[in-house]
């Protein structure tokens, strides 16, 4: 058999024993854990080194799965809590180069990339950077989800990079892709958007367009530290996260702008 037709089967073997080899190390490290044995800041540098040496690396056109794989060594290394909690979240933004250069249509993965990258690893230039990357690769027809990510991206504008030119057009084009679902979800997606993009258009400085962003981090953030922080920024600006009976939450705009 020629080498062509072994190499499918070669990069599946490879990736098999990658996995089975992940959970090994995984299972190893956290027997380290709980002795107090593990160098997390060396173990940080490894990983970055491994990421850096991934993107060098040929995909022999298997650029899905390895999407997915690394997909799962995020959440692997991102609900490390020991770890991060010592050496923080530094990896995150290799982990999303590496997975957007893969496949930039993995919407439900940017969805949480996005979020860990702006806001736990403090990279919302790098996040905006994979975003515009990832949008210009994909329509909304790809996902329902996909608006999230012109919203999400608008966020970190907002908030972050203080480019409001830019999160008022990201806002609309949340919009215009919310329209293209043809569902009532996306029709309330278009009016909260196009609402946020006419706050900014009257006022860049827009409290209503503030609180608005930070309800958003407080709705998608994963610790109850970080969503306290998010609840008294839509709090400074004047709004009110209200808790409804059925326990999910309303946000409740500043009564001026």
């Amino acid at each position: 058999m020629r080498w062509g037709g072994l190499l499918p089967w070669v990069v599946l073997l490879v990736t098999g024993i990658s996995i089975f080899q992940s959970q090994q190390q995984y299972a190893a490290k956290h027997l380290e854990n709980s002795r107090g044995n593990v160098d997390y800041f060396l173990e940080e540098k490894k990983i970055k080194m491994a990421l850096l040496l991934r993107k060098k690396m040929p995909t022999f056109g298997y650029n899905n799965i390895l999407a997915d794989w690394y997909y799962l060594r995020f959440i692997q290394y991102f609900g490390d809590s020991p770890a991060r909690e010592k050496t923080g979240y530094s990896a995150v933004a290799d982990y999303f180069e590496l997975i957007s250069d893969y496949d930039p249509r993995f919407v439900d993965a940017y969805l949480i990339l996005s979020t860990a990258n702006s806001i736990y690893a403090g990279q919302a230039p790098a996040t905006v950077k994979f975003l515009n990357k990832v949008l210009a690769n994909i329509s909304p027809e790809i996902s329902p989800y996909a608006p999230y990510l012109w919203i999400y991206k608008g966020v970190d504008e907002m908030l972050f990079l203080g480019d409001i030119k830019a999160a008022k057009h990201s806002y609309e084009m949340a919009a215009k892709w919310a329209l293209a679902r043809g569902d009532e979800v996306g029709k309330e997606i278009a009016k909260r958007s196009l609402e946020t993009a006419a706050f900014l258009g009257k006022n860049p400085d827009s409290r209503k367009a503030r609180a608005g962003a930070w309800y958003t981090i407080f709705k998608n953030v994963f610790d109850e530290e970080t969503k306290e922080k998010a609840r008294l920024e839509v709090e400074k600006v004047g709004g009110k996260i209200v808790v409804l009976p059925d326990g999910s939450t309303q946000l409740q705009l500043p009564e001026e702008d």
